[in-house]
């Protein structure tokens, strides 16, 4: 994800200082609510009351709004909005997913990409897992050209970078912009959600890319780190962290891994095909547990708190574990932690935002609310 306000959400990726309003209507939320009973704070009811409120946010086109207040949609906030209602279990017939998926299909490129302004992989990856959900034998064709457009997007030879560059097996915004991880973990979730395994191609470039974002042997010569295992934003050009840099004794600067990213690339390996034995794997891991926090986004404090949040429980669902050891060596039920954290922090209408930081629009409740959801919904597997 990036600040850049005509450009990014999310990571992802892709907010806030704000109370809570709603997106694209007056009054500022849906409607007044009063605070949830006890019997109201369980992660199913916390999940419910999102859910319809991110349905009542929705605006008269299907989409939803990328400034809080707005009367117009965004395709980078639909896309991600549409992916946790889908993801929580609400049917592709429900009226608004329905409605969201006829606003999706509009901004279909004759070139295969579904995209609007500059996120061509930020929302054609999303897009695509969207279409593959609701209902992938009546848009199998729009799949196929979006999953193409995708391999074609991605940097690499067919863009005349070689595997020694930085740049190779990332994805950005664009072929335009230079890629990141934020961007690339969207696009190997994509390609895991259609099936690509460890032996495709593009999944093998994506993983030279991802190795290069963490701290370790792969990106040496790329980027000087401050810790083994943690990741940054990119190693294109030297690198970029958004948690800044640091000034070694020697007087060469380095760059400090963050926890969103780390979270991000952690999940994108598992994507990617590895497992828990690798060394990528565990470095990442025990990154994570020195790090353990559910009360900020490590480096970051609050900025990105919920795409961090929403990020971590993907992530741990996906490698499988169930309790975390943290550096002081006590053990943490992530799910049942995270899931508490989150409910926390929903809001007495329903929905959540980022209140602390508003950058990465998380003070806008429309993309806060969908990160939520679906980090709630990576923790229902064993509660």
């Amino acid at each position: 994800m990036t600040a850049r306000r005509p450009l990014v959400i999310l990571a992802l990726c892709l907010t806030m200082g704000l109370v809570v309003y709603g997106c694209g209507r007056e009054p500022a939320s849906p409607e007044p609510t009063t605070e949830p009973t006890d019997n109201e704070k369980t992660p199913q009811a916390a999940m419910e009351r999102g859910i319809t409120w991110l349905k009542k946010a929705q605006l008269d086109d299907g989409g939803w709004p990328m400034e809080a207040g707005a009367a117009t949609s965004h395709l980078g906030v639909t896309v991600v909005a549409t992916h946790s209602l889908l993801a929580t279990g609400v049917p592709a017939a429900d009226p608004a997913v329905a409605k969201a998926i006829r606003n999706i299909l509009g901004f279909v490129k004759a070139d295969g990409g579904i995209y609007d302004e500059g996120l061509r992989n930020y929302t054609t990856s999303i897009a695509l897992m969207v279409l593959k959900a609701a209902d992938e034998t009546s848009h199998k064709d729009t799949i196929d050209k979006a999953l193409k457009f995708l391999m074609d997007l991605q940097w690499g030879k067919g863009q005349g970078i070689e595997q020694e560059s930085a740049d190779f097996g990332g994805a950005g915004y664009g072929r335009d912009r230079r890629p990141d991880l934020s961007n690339t973990q969207w696009l190997v979730q994509a390609y895991s959600t259609m099936g690509l395994s460890k032996d495709d191609k593009p999944v093998q470039n994506a993983l030279v890319f991802i190795s290069r974002c963490q701290a370790g042997e792969a990106a040496k010569g790329y980027w000087t780190s401050d810790g083994k295992g943690g990741f940054i934003y990119t190693p294109h050009e030297g690198g970029e962290s958004k948690a800044g840099g640091f000034v070694l004794p020697s007087g060469e600067k380095g760059l400090k891994a963050y926890g969103s990213m780390t979270y991000a690339g952690f999940l994108s390996m598992i994507y990617a095909g590895l497992d828990r034995t690798d060394p990528r794997v565990k470095a990442a891991r025990e990154w994570i547990e020195r790090h353990w926090t559910l009360e900020e986004n490590p480096e970051l404090g609050m900025q990105g708190h919920f795409y961090y949040l929403m990020t971590m429980g993907k992530a741990l669902r996906a490698h499988g574990t169930t309790t975390i050891i943290d550096g002081q060596g006590r053990p943490h039920d992530w799910r049942k932690e995270l899931s508490a954290k989150l409910i926390s922090l929903q809001g007495a209408d329903g929905s959540w935002t980022n209140t602390k930081a508003d950058r990465w629009f998380e003070g806008n409740p429309c993309i806060s609310t969908p990160f939520a959801l679906i980090g709630l919904e990576a923790c229902k597997a064993k509660l």
